[in-house]
């Protein structure tokens, strides 16, 4: 009788465990399907760009206009750190209801970096640079900052449109992504950059340690960097003023971050002010500016928490200024 018992627990213990792998399974392959599209088509959808430098595609949802012109411009959106791009994609969709003539018509690309192949900070907030352990320079070709060129090129290639350059916009740990890629990547295809409520940023000075400055005593050194350029590249930094309340121990990924001050608004303060000091003593031509809007950093009781609807408002109004019908003060 024991003996039967235990060949019955065993059993059900096998199939139940059987039954949860293939759930998983279905939903990792159900999660797959949903970007499965190669071919873009008008409205929304999601197609899995294969990356190049490795075994892997990026999942990247979209919004194409229904009618495409040549030089239709292209903006890019990066996710959080809860890294829902379908979320940002959506939110830039509302930019096409404003009322008005002069409504700009664009391509919207939300690419999602998952954890998986570009893992935490180092992988995401930090462009992928790096190894985990901030040691060892990976080659450019598996940077993400690569990967936004890439799809730019895979996007004008597929849909057959001459734009040169895009727009690219970052919220909280995008807004990290966006202003190190303007930093380390100043080459890129970037007409203009915009980075909204960052938790942390790299100064570009010798003195403070990286990833908040160019500092790096232990592993590889960080790759030259032309400044000129970068100084050059049209950027916004924009910054909530409802953010200034302190941040708590988990947004201080580093021990820098704490020393740009305790909030949002005050980092981002920080950070505008030092490299606007750091370009005026090189006497470059210094393309950023700072904007401050009454706006918090995401929606509060959203599952899962999305950016204030005016950060985006701003953002395109930054990108095309002819645009109407939006809220941004």
């Amino acid at each position: 009788m024991k003996r039967l018992f235990a060949f019955i627990t065993i059993a059900f213990l096998y199939f139940y465990f059987a039954h949860l792998v293939n759930a998983s399974e279905l939903v990792s392959t159900h999660s797959d399907n949903s970007c499965t599209l190669r071919v873009l088509k008008k409205g929304e959808g999601c197609f899995l760009y294969k990356v190049e430098a490795g075994n892997f595609s990026i999942p990247v949802y979209y919004y194409l206009p229904n009618q495409l012109e040549a030089n239709t411009k292209v903006v890019f959106a990066m996710h959080g750190e809860k890294r829902n791009a379908e979320d940002y994609r959506n939110d830039w969709r509302n930019i096409y209801n404003g009322n008005g003539s002069g409504n700009p018509n664009f391509i919207l690309l939300a690419p999602q970096f998952q954890q998986k192949r570009f893992p935490l900070a180092p992988g995401y907030n930090l462009g992928n640079m790096f190894t985990q352990d901030l040691n060892t320079l990976n080659p450019q070709n598996q940077w993400a900052f690569t990967e936004i060129e890439n799809i730019f090129s895979f996007v004008k290639t597929s849909i057959k449109i001459n734009t040169t350059n895009y727009y690219l916009y970052g919220h909280s740990a995008g807004a990290q992504f966006v202003h190190r890629m303007v930093i380390f990547m100043p080459h890129a295809h970037i007409k203009k950059a915009v980075a909204a409520e960052g938790g942390s940023y790299t100064i570009p000075d010798e003195y403070t340690d990286y990833p908040c400055g160019f500092k790096k005593e232990t592993g590889d050194k960080l790759p030259s960097v032309d400044l000129k350029t970068t100084f050059s590249t049209p950027m916004t930094i924009i910054l909530g003023t409802k953010d200034n309340k302190p941040l708590s121990p988990e947004h201080d990924t580093y021990k820098c971050d704490a020393q740009q001050g305790s909030n949002r608004l005050a980092r981002g303060e920080y950070f505008y002010t030092k490299v606007k000091s750091i370009a005026d003593n090189r006497k470059e031509d210094f393309q950023w500016t700072l904007k401050k809007v009454s706006a918090a950093h995401i929606v509060p009781k959203t599952n899962p928490p999305i950016e204030d609807p005016m950060l985006v408002s701003c953002a395109a109004k930054e990108f095309f200024p002819e645009l109407t019908g939006v809220n941004c003060k």
